[in-house]
């Protein structure tokens, strides 16, 4: 291979008129051709098509090609698919490198054609740049068993635990709690229709199919101590909290359904303080064992701690208030029932619980966004002052119980479990799928999938599907005996190392080891290839495959070949930064065009000396952009990045650069506006606009 010549081929698509109604296609196909070792290019109409990848694949043959820039949309969609294209027609799919000039440019660019076509024509020629030092990689290729590990036993986990045991597979079912069932051991109904069935009937028939089950091992009372390993090769040990014994197990697959708990509102509306003024969950409790009490009249508030700066709609809030409301009406029909709320989010089926509880007598009062409830003591007597929208001024419902409908949260093991499978958490403890909706089943971590209430607030159904999906994810590697691990990884190159074991110390995974002569080894089935090792390694001699300093410093050199002064080098994180760069795309949001982006898989990829490179060839200025804290794809990848931009900010001032121009955001894929004005605060704030 280092011998053959270098014969690159771009192909620039029209995306229909997405990016052929803003950009000059056509002339960026000629500006292509004169780029050094380019030797075709062309334009698609719709590169992705069935058509066009057929024609793709013929085109790469007849004209030898054996290096590929496809320039289109994000490669967060579309990269697999031209990966798979480029293999089918006998290129290693990792000496294909992906230019987004539909996002980063047409969509974003929409009022200045010939500003748009000129920063994809930078794009292209940083594409090409990189494309001609990549070096095949190859996917690895690990052997998968037929065993895997249940962690939560809810009605997520049981689901999943059948699912994997009907398709023949052994299922281990772990459960911290001495029985199963999960939050559903709390709760009297699952549903406002169904009050004549009891929640404790429908946990028990899934538990007795479960312990029925030839192919499930369920383990309850029992802890999590370790997980070591990856995919197709875990080993988990367990520990049973009565007796305190211990077993180990070998594992193929994980899947996560842990759940969640109530985020108690304290010191809010008195709870802690009066007896009287409680949760849902702790209703749900009163009115299995139906013990409500004299209760005369009930007030619900819903929205407590949710739909707030803090987090979002808790999504199962309105769900249970109607559901308990009912059944409350149904044990006490002389009680009079208020729910007070800012909005009900009902999905279209649950909209007849709404219809039920006001035949039965419920009272739905809606207040504004920011005048919430007030609860006052009269005579030792509570009161709830509302402002009732609809009646244009406030009132005073009295209550002998006030129901908090409160927001929740991931439970106690969260942060145990992360630690273990090295998979990444939100604020509020739930765990974080790899991408809300292209891997919503699944972590980053290969071979670990992620079920129900551990990722977020779901009810009853939703769980149990999740479940279902979750068990499908973790069956495909197992029904196929192996699976293919990405070949992004590090390398690194002995002769040059000091044994200084900085890299083993610092890697999230665990991924390299130190042997007895204080060599370091990679374990590539561990590595993620999030560069953290090569950015921090004092002596440069680690190497992260399809992202090496020599190609990133290619691009930055490309980029930077004209007009300098009047540029903004951007390295971005693959997942949720580049995601927010695709979301603000997507959005049309307009910002300004002085921005060279420069994908990395994760933030902590990039070295001080990337940062200081720019600066030398004369950017006027740099941004690290990686995924808000505290998520991270690769588990601590922004915390390092953010010490490495400060450690950069000295460097820089040293060597006499400017350090205010090196800057860093943190962005959720979601916050395409948040990327936006970071362009438009950079741009002016350095003069460029």
């Amino acid at each position: 291979m280092d011998d053959e010549e270098i014969r690159i081929g771009v192909f620039v698509c029209d995306c229909g008129t997405n990016i052929a109604g803003v950009v000059n296609v056509p002339q960026l196909v000629d500006y292509a051709m004169t780029l050094e070792n380019v030797v075709f290019a062309d334009e698609g109409r719709w590169s992705c098509s069935v058509d066009y990848l057929s024609r793709m694949k013929e085109l790469i043959q007849d004209n030898r090609l054996n290096r590929i820039v496809i320039s289109a949309c994000t490669p967060r969609t579309h990269e697999p698919l031209f990966k798979r294209t480029a293999k089918e027609a006998g290129v290693n799919p990792y000496l294909l490198e992906f230019v987004s000039i539909r996002e980063q440019v047409s969509w974003v660019h929409m009022k200045e054609p010939d500003i748009a076509t000129d920063k994809a024509k930078d794009l292209i020629k940083m594409g090409v740049a990189k494309a001609a030092l990549l070096e095949e990689g190859q996917e690895i290729r690990l052997p998968v068993k037929t065993d895997c590990l249940i962690i939560g036993g809810g009605m997520a986990g049981m689901n999943a635990a059948l699912s994997v045991a009907n398709q023949g597979f052994n299922a281990n079912l772990v459960e911290k709690e001495s029985r199963l069932g999960g939050i559903l051991n709390q709760i009297c109904f699952v549903s406002h229709d169904n009050h004549k069935t009891p929640a404790v009937k429908v946990i028990q028939a899934k538990v007795n199919e479960v312990e029925s089950n030839p192919n499930i091992n369920v383990y309850t009372d029992t802890d999590i101590e370790a997980v070591d390993g990856y995919i197709g090769n875990y080993k988990v040990k367990l520990k049973t909290n009565g007796d305190g014994s211990t077993e180990e197990l070998d594992i193929s697959t994980v899947i996560v359904a842990t759940g969640m708990a109530e985020l108690e509102p304290e010191g809010q509306f008195e709870y802690g303080n009066d007896s009287r003024v409680i949760t849902q969950l702790q209703l749900d409790s009163k009115l299995k064992d139906k013990q409500v009490g004299d209760v005369k009249d009930v007030v619900m508030i819903s929205c407590v701690n949710s739909k707030n700066e803090q987090r979002g709609c808790c999504s199962v809030g309105c769900h249970a208030s109607v559901k308990n409301a009912v059944a409350l009406k149904h044990l006490r029909q002389d009680a009079n029932v208020h729910i007070l709320y800012r909005d009900m989010s009902l999905i279209k089926e649950e909209g007849t619980a709404q219809q039920a509880a006001k035949r039965l007598g419920v009272k739905f009062l809606r207040f504004p966004d920011d005048r919430y409830p007030e609860v006052v003591k009269d005579n030792g007597d509570l009161v709830v002052k509302v402002y009732d929208l609809l009646l244009g001024r406030e009132i005073n419902v009295p209550a002998d119980l006030l129901v908090l409908t409160t927001a929740f949260k991931g439970n106690e093991t969260v942060e145990q479990i992360k630690g273990h499978l090295k998979v990444s958490g939100n604020p509020d403890g739930f765990f974080q799928e790899s991408h809300v909706k292209l891997g919503p089943l699944e972590f980053a971590t290969d071979g670990v999938s992620l079920a129900g209430c551990a990722k977020a607030p779901m009810t009853f159904k939703e769980s149990c599907e999740e479940g279902i999906g979750a068990a499908m994810k973790a069956s495909i590697p197992m029904k196929k005996g192996y699976i293919e691990a990405e070949g992004i990884v590090a390398d690194i190159d002995l002769p040059d190392c000091t044994q200084c074991g900085l890299c083993s110390k610092r890697c999230p995974y665990n991924a390299i080891e130190v042997d007895e002569e204080k060599n370091p080894e990679v374990i590539k089935a561990l590595c993620k290839g999030c560069g953290l090792c090569a950015a921090d390694c004092p002596q440069e001699c680690i190497s992260i495959v399809h992202y090496s300093d020599e190609q990133v410093f290619a691009q930055v050199e490309a980029a930077l070949e004209a007009k300098p002064e009047k540029k903004i080098v951007a390295f971005v994180c693959h997942w949720c930064a580049l995601g927010g760069v695709d979301m603000a795309g997507v959005s049309r949001l307009q910002y300004p065009s002085n921005a060279r982006l420069i994908r990395v898989m994760c933030s902590a990829r990039v070295s001080m000396k990337m940062m200081q490179r720019p600066f030398e060839l004369g950017a006027a200025g740099v941004l690290v952009a990686g995924c808000e804290f505290p998520t991270c794809h690769y588990i601590t990848g922004n915390y390092a990045a953010e010490k490495r931009v400060n450690r950069s900010k000295k460097k820089i001032a040293k060597a006499g650069f400017d350090p205010e121009k090196l800057w860093n955001i943190w962005c959720s894929a979601a916050d395409g506006p948040k990327f936006a004005n970071t362009m438009r605060d950079m741009t002016r704030e350095l003069g460029l606009g």
